[in-house]
């Protein structure tokens, strides 16, 4: 710190001599006019009257713009998590076995969240989206429910469980 400081007086101090220092014009041996502020011991030098030095003020740098922080969003909690489809205790006739599972939620799913599926209490599917089709689910009685995880797969929240019911064809019925 102080050398530093030392470092700084020294030059500050040396640009006020030089600044200060006298210009002299002589002719050199060739006929040149030289120009210097220490004039040679055996010529005959003259000083130079300089005019005054013009300084012109430098227009100030407009402010640069700091760029906005982005404002911290603030967490807003999934409000409403539910199964929209199948409703509760509906009886769906499907054949083939296949049904399709929708769920709301909102606000909409922030990145790194994801939703989780699960018919009889086993995961069935996964990913960002909200809307599910199951393929080959056994007639009867079910049940369906999703889970909202984190990135870390931390549950953050459950939808209630929606009970229905799927109608398939039995052979046995055609008889």
């Amino acid at each position: 710190m102080r050398v530093g400081l030392l470092a700084l007086l020294l030059v500050l101090g040396l640009s006020v001599i030089s600044a200060q220092a006298d210009i002299y014009r002589w002719v050199d041996a060739a006929g040149n006019t030289v120009y210097g502020d220490t004039p040679p011991k055996q010529s005959a030098a003259k000083p130079v009257d300089l005019p005054l030095l013009t300084i012109a003020d430098s227009p100030t740098p407009a402010p640069t713009a700091k760029p906005e922080t982005p404002v911290e969003e603030t967490e807003e909690a999934y409000s409403d998590f539910k199964i929209t489809s199948p409703g509760v205790d509906e009886a769906i006739r499907a054949n083939e076995g296949n049904i399709n599972v929708t769920v709301s939620l909102k606000p909409q799913l922030k990145p790194g969240d994801g939703v989780s599926l699960y018919l009889d209490s086993k995961q069935v599917a996964s990913g960002t989206a909200l809307s599910f089709a199951l393929t080959e689910v056994d007639r009867g009685e079910h049940s369906v429910f999703a889970v909202l995880n984190d990135a870390e797969g931390n549950i953050i929240q459950n939808t209630e469980p929606v009970k229905f019911s799927l109608l398939r064809h039995s052979a046995l019925q055609g008889q």
